[in-house]
């Protein structure tokens, strides 16, 4: 643990947004966390480690933007997915809620790619999948032979990112393919539904939510209590953004 925040501590920018997160009330904590060596303690190494990585992820592409792509609203419906993926493991029990979170929140990691190396192509599926009404993964493929989720699964595996991301991130559209990591990849399939109706201003309804039925038997969960789930990202995930993304929304 010594070793880990010292290594944490030579970046004092990092220390200090992982510090300010850390006590926010989206932990929850009683007593103020004024090191990270303390951190650590009352976290745990590998919840301190995906909390670095999420915020390593975030700045290495902060800067990235063009005339067809936001940052700020794509980091932010990371954001929306990771808190709401977050909350689901809580509700969960006996989960890793900070894999949830980080989960949720790279989940869409393979866009990013997309739209700075083929802007275009990516434009084209968007416009083919709502031509057809079809979902974007399946135009993904029909005009590229592969989808975001696939394409950001590739990439953590570039990176030589811990499994279970990549996992959940290739097959959070398609739950059922899941191995290893099937509740995970069942939370963030769901709070990646929710994302796109609160986004989007869809009321959170058993007929309006895009949920696989199997996700809600391996999580125990029900489409009843995610209003309940939505109000509270709500009220987190603003609070959440403006920690973990350093840039104002344009």
């Amino acid at each position: 643990m010594a070793d880990v925040a010292e290594i944490i501590s030579y970046d004092p920018a990092l220390t200090a947004r992982l510090l300010k997160l850390v006590n926010s009330p989206f932990f929850g904590l009683v007593a103020k966390v004024d090191t990270i060596t303390r951190a650590i303690n009352l976290l745990g190494t590998q919840q301190v480690h995906d909390l670095v990585l999420a915020t390593a992820v975030i700045d290495s592409f902060s800067g990235f933007d063009n005339d067809c792509f936001n940052i700020y609203d794509f980091w932010f419906n990371g954001v929306y997915c990771a808190v709401t993926a977050r909350l689901l493991a809580y509700y969960c029990q006996d989960l890793d809620t900070q894999r949830s979170f980080v989960g949720g929140l790279l989940h869409n990691l393979g866009h990013l790619i997309m739209y700075q190396k083929i802007p275009e192509e990516a434009l084209r599926a968007a416009e083919l999948a709502t031509e057809k009404n079809i979902s974007l993964p399946i135009s993904e493929r029909e005009i590229l032979s592969f989808d975001y989720a696939q394409l950001g699964a590739e990439l953590m595996r570039e990176w030589k990112l811990p499994e279970s991301l990549q996992e959940i991130t290739e097959f959070h559209i398609e739950p059922e393919k899941s191995d290893r990591f099937k509740i995970e990849t069942a939370i963030v399939h769901i709070a990646s539904a929710i994302t796109q109706n609160a986004l989007a201003q869809i009321p959170i309804s058993e007929e309006t939510l895009k949920v696989k039925p199997l996700c809600w038997e391996l999580t125990g969960l029900s489409s009843d209590k995610m209003a309940d789930i939505k109000t509270e990202v709500d009220q987190q995930a603003g609070a959440v953004m403006s920690i973990l993304f350093k840039q104002k929304k344009s």
